[in-house]
């Protein structure tokens, strides 16, 4: 191996001397040349002014046999003058090259180098196309190259005495640099060997040149690339592991910067999340980055608003050493928004269906004791106060109704039933049934059901939802007002609307409508007879079914309910 160090270190200064000899060569050449072509056109503009002030005919006095070779060609390509050679003797000169080269272009200098047909020389020409006195003609110089040629051979010389020398620097450099790389690569030898050893790699059995170290190494980029890949695959099952988790894990290094997340994160946080940053750089939640820097808190829940809205969130935190010396912290992220939301209902439901009860039951309460200390002895006043307290009863069997019935839909502890229903048929039996309530107010009834409509739906539920959208439009109308009732089929859906001219609902009441218990207008609820139900039992039905239920509404003109059914929709229970 040594032996070969030392081979190609010498071929390498060798080539490169070469190589430098030559170049320095073709350099000093065409400086040469082109220094000759500058003073070429210098003596042409020398021998045009000198013809424009004395005339061809003198030229002989100035430039016969000179440091130059002159000559003047006509037009025609006769020779008119030559300081070197007898014009008589010498040829037609148009189809020389220089001499055609100028002739195209007037004015400009053109240059050949080539072999003089009447002198038997290499010389370097130089021509240009010019007008004296009105007649035209063609100036040109030339210089032989033998100067150049001696001028040259020097410079060769002095390269290959230059190339010799760097041959012997180069042969002890050969010397040393074979000798300086020798110890290390023979150390890397060794030391790629046991490297193979370990890994039970035995093929490679030539230790002697470098064909041995290259296969070597081949067999050590073998080995990475199976060990890339294989970290590759554990880090992409890491990263799907976490990112199919719901909750958010954010890893930090020591300076609170992110080191690795998963996408739960991301969506919790409503934002992108980027590594090298800390977590005010990425989402303004100043609670989240005060906690990472409590020391003595390691859990809690915080509300916090993202993109306008609210959240809940349970944070824990846990210091985890991920190198050496070095610890961060996991922080884990858990939406707990829906979670609050539920508590929240289950809390306003019990105070609601508390207080829905305690008030009738006050009010009985209250006209049984009066009974009790005599009252009943007067006939008019009992019945008065039996008939109130009818009243009270009848409207807590509607609510205990409506909340079991509310119950059965939430829950669907029944299997549901469903049949192919006639809508117009459902509707008008409604109508029936609230057409008293709606003449005591003198109230129109407009209805417009599409003939022939037919869905696959529990009967009972069908009914529920027109009777609770149709009695609000009558309960809640003014008197003399009017309710339109229409349903349409529209590609795979059933269209119900159901619009008054009634009190309306303010803007800020919409969104709180279909709530349990909610009522725009308490007081004028209760007087009669509502629960707060009705519109909540409206929209849990037609959410079992896949559909969707809104209302548009101005305060003061009136509302128009609009529901929307799939036609082929089953029911779903456990949706």
């Amino acid at each position: 191996m040594r032996s070969k160090l030392f081979g190609y270190t010498i071929l390498v200064v060798v080539v490169i001397t070469l190589l430098q000899g030559i170049l320095s060569y073709e350099t000093y050449k065409n400086i040469y040349i082109d220094e000759n072509k500058k003073w070429l056109v210098a003596k042409i503009n020398e021998v045009e002014k000198y013809i424009y002030s004395f005339g061809v005919d003198k030229l002989n006095n100035i430039y016969n046999k000179g440091d130059f070779r002159v000559t003047i060609v006509g037009s025609s390509g006769v020779v008119l003058y030559d300081s070197e050679a007898n014009v008589k003797k010498m040829e037609n000169h148009l189809k020389r090259p220089e001499i055609a080269n100028a002739n195209r272009v007037f004015g400009k200098v053109e240059f050949s180098m080539r072999r003089s047909k009447t002198l038997g020389h290499y010389f370097l020409y130089a021509a240009k196309k010019v007008k004296i006195y009105n007649t035209l003609m063609f100036i040109r110089v030339s210089v032989p190259l033998d100067k150049v040629d001696t001028i040259l051979k020097k410079v060769l010389l002095n390269t290959l005495k230059f190339a010799v020398m760097c041959i012997f620097l180069g042969i002890a450099l050969a010397i040393g640099i074979s000798s300086v790389l020798y110890q290390p690569l023979k150390g890397l030898i060794s030391l790629i060997s046991e490297g193979l050893e370990k890994f039970s790699i035995q093929d490679v059995k030539s230790p002697k040149d470098f064909r041995w170290l290259s296969l070597s190494f081949s067999k050590m980029y073998q080995l990475l690339e199976e060990k890339i890949g294989e970290s590759n695959i554990l880090r992409k099952r890491l990263t799907s592991l976490l990112d199919s988790l719901d909750i958010g894990i954010i890893f930090f290094d020591m300076n609170k910067r992110i080191l690795t997340f998963n996408r739960g994160a991301e969506n919790i946080l409503e934002t992108n999340l980027k590594v090298g940053l800390s977590l005010l750089e990425c989402v303004r939640v100043y609670e989240l980055f005060e906690f990472l820097f409590q020391q003595d808190i390691n859990e809690k829940e915080i509300e916090i608003s993202i993109n306008n809205k609210t959240k809940f969130l349970k944070i824990n935190k846990k210091k985890i050493s991920y190198e050496d010396n070095k610890e961060g912290i996991l922080l884990i992220l858990s939406d707990i928004t829906f979670l609050k939301k539920l508590e929240r209902i289950r809390s306003d439901f019990v105070a609601n269906v508390s207080h829905e009860l305690k008030t009738p039951l006050t009010s009985i309460k209250g006209f049984v004791e009066t009974l009790k200390d005599g009252a009943i002895d007067d006939k008019d006043v009992a019945i008065k106060f039996l008939n109130i307290i009818e009243v009270e009863v009848e409207r807590l069997v509607r609510l205990i109704n409506d909340l079991l019935y509310l119950s059965e839909i939430e829950n669907a502890a029944m299997p549901i039933l469903e049949e192919k229903v006639v809508v117009k048929e459902v509707v008008l039996e409604i109508i029936e049934l609230l057409k008293i309530k709606a003449e005591k107010k003198n109230i129109q009834l407009d209805i417009k059901v599409q003939e022939g409509l037919e869905m696959n739906i529990y009967r009972d539920w069908l009914k529920q939802i027109f009777i609770n959208l149709i009695d609000n439009a009558i309960v809640y109308n003014k008197e003399n007002g009017k309710v339109w009732v229409t349903v349409e089929k529209l590609d795979n859906l059933i269209v119900i609307k159901v619009k008054d001219t009634g009190i309306g609902i303010p803007g800020r009441e919409v969104e709180r409508i279909f709530e349990r218990f909610y009522r725009v207008d308490k007081g004028r609820s209760r007087k009669f007879g509502g629960t707060g139900l009705g519109l909540s039992i409206v929209k849990h039905i037609v959410e079992l079914y896949g559909g969707k239920v809104w209302v548009e509404s101005q305060e003061g003109i009136g509302s128009e309910f609009t529901v929307t059914i799939p036609i082929v929709k089953k029911a779903d229970p456990h949706q």
